[in-house]
């Protein structure tokens, strides 16, 4: 989970002994700080909840994301698919500059969440038949590119095809699209947010409830 701490110091000290972080990047941005360092809650270990934000009692400076040099943090929504076998009930995967991924995308101006991952999924994995089902929630990453570490939320949608033709989106960098029993993709994931999700979704499967 990605915290944000707001300051009016871009110097971050080598540990800070009390804080008070919010869950929400907005949230933190509204306060018009100088910097917000956005924290790596894996890495704390006194953390708990208090009204809408956390509190710490130290931050160690390993624990800070976007340092050295700063990047500002800036939200992007993107929207992808959890593709289900009909029959088989394997998952679509993807693999991306080398990486078993799922696809997912970017939101486009003025486009439904919901229209962009029906779209991200056609372009990059050229699967045709696809049945779009609910909204199963959303996982949040951050990673440093041109000068900003970019936090972004991914809303994911329950998909079901019998596809057997794919295309992949060599321009974008996916070299194979291809089914896999769902155990295995969710254990050979390259992204432990991506691999976490899925084990998620299928405990809430195994408990009775549909994902």
């Amino acid at each position: 989970m990605l915290l944000y701490y707001p300051t009016d110091q871009r110097n971050f000290p080598p540990e800070i002994n009390t804080a008070f972080l919010f869950g929400d990047l907005q949230r933190a941005q509204a306060l018009e700080a100088k910097a917000i360092f956005v924290v790596d809650s894996g890495s704390l270990d006194d953390l708990r909840q208090v009204g809408a934000g956390y509190h710490t009692g130290s931050i160690p400076k390993e624990a800070i994301l976007n340092i050295d040099p700063y990047s500002p943090p800036r939200a992007l929504i993107a929207a992808g698919g959890i593709i289900r076998h009909q029959t088989t009930g394997e998952l679509l995967c993807i693999k991306r500059h080398g990486v078993r991924d799922l696809p997912k995308g970017k939101l486009d101006p003025n486009e439904s969440i919901a229209d962009c991952a029906m779209r991200e999924l056609l372009e990059e994995t050229g699967i045709q038949n696809l049945v779009q089902g609910k909204l199963l929630g959303t996982t949040v990453h951050g990673y440093c590119r041109r000068g900003f570490f970019e936090v972004k939320t991914t809303y994911w949608y329950a998909f079901t095809s019998e596809s057997t033709q794919f295309t992949p989106a060599v321009e974008e960098g996916i070299s194979e699209v291809f089914w896999l029993p769902y155990i295995e993709a969710e254990q050979t994931l390259g992204y432990s947010t991506l691999s976490d999700f899925l084990m998620d979704l299928r405990l809430i499967n195994e408990e009775g409830s549909e994902p």
